[in-house]
């Protein structure tokens, strides 16, 4: 059985959980786009830091911040 695992699409910026080939390189069969879900997680994983959180990997370093908006703020 292969495993399943998210990808985040070049082309479309969605982010998809799926099973993967025998390589590890390309979903095989059916995905699911989770997106919504995956970034209401980052929403809810901020939220508990208070707000921001870091992520390291490998050499690199990122800091999430993330800050509840009034509606309507930003749209244009």
């Amino acid at each position: 059985m292969s495993a399943r695992r998210m990808g985040l699409s070049p082309l479309s910026g969605k982010v998809f959980i799926g099973r993967i080939n025998q390589a590890g390189n390309a979903f095989a069969g059916a995905k699911t786009d989770v997106t919504n879900d995956f970034l209401r997680l980052v929403i809810e994983k901020a939220e508990f830091h208070g707000g921001t959180f870091e992520i390291e990997g490998g050499d690199k370093k990122w800091t999430v911040t993330v800050s509840e908006q009034p509606a309507g703020e930003g749209e244009k």
